[in-house]
């Protein structure tokens, strides 16, 4: 059986002002690590959490919920502030798009850029995505059919967990009206339509003016890692030096 370890943060110093970088759920640092080295040749420094549990077994991951991860979010705001960056940005995807709203619904954040933002999501939706994860997981570990069948059984009971989870989205979405800062708000079109009408309603309800919609036609969910990753960069780029 291969040992799996947990990812480590990722810290990239650049100039004065910073990026945070938040992935996805059931993902890795790999979601935004590109990105991030992109970003940081053009001058930015850029940080990147490890979310708890993550790059684990899923009976790993199930011991932990979306408040430990935010938890991570906000503190690692906490740390680019205490190193003493002054213009702080954020950018997610997926779950690190929601929380990367909430930073900016609750501290001082130059601008927010977002992907594949998830909403109107239920419990049932939270544990088909540790499902996936568990078997991809399960297969990398090369597990015995029988315990990998006694870990995805325990998938069933994650349901505080998915609570935290749709909870955690209904309460970012009731509050898009107090971002006031620049937002872009990015979605693929090979993703599930939920993922389209996710987007238009965020941009629909934030408080902001200056705010940016944009689709892209060979993109999946994971836009940072799809056929379009390139013009995503770009236009990530282009936002934040506008």
């Amino acid at each position: 059986m291969l040992k799996l370890k947990e990812a480590r943060n990722v810290y990239l110093k650049g100039g004065s002002e910073a990026v945070l970088l938040l992935h996805s759920f059931t993902g890795t640092v790999r979601d935004v690590k590109e990105l991030a080295t992109s970003l940081n040749e053009v001058g930015y420094t850029c940080y990147i959490p490890a979310y708890k549990g993550h790059c684990l077994s899923v009976e790993s991951l199930m011991k932990y919920n979306t408040d430990d991860w935010w938890q991570q979010a906000q503190d690692s705001y906490q740390f680019l502030v205490d190193e003493g960056y002054k213009d702080i940005n954020v950018l997610g995807v997926s779950l690190g798009g929601l929380m990367s709203l909430r930073l900016a619904e609750t501290c001082d954040i130059k601008k927010c850029l977002v992907m594949s933002v998830p909403n109107n999501r239920t419990s049932a939706d939270i544990k088909r995505r540790l499902y996936s994860y568990g078997k991809r997981i399960n297969q990398i570990q090369n597990l015995e059919t029988e315990e990998s069948e006694r870990q995805l059984a325990l998938i069933d009971g994650y349901n505080e967990g998915a609570h935290v989870f749709t909870e955690f989205i209904e309460n970012t979405m009731k509050n898009l009206k107090s971002i006031q800062i620049p937002i872009s708000i990015m979605y693929g079109e090979r993703d599930q339509i939920t993922y389209q009408k996710s987007a238009e309603h965020i941009y629909r309800e934030v408080g902001t003016h200056n705010k940016l919609l944009t689709s892209y036609e060979k993109a999946t969910h994971l836009m940072t890692r799809s056929a379009d990753k390139d013009k995503v960069e770009k236009d990530i780029i282009r936002f934040l030096n506008n």
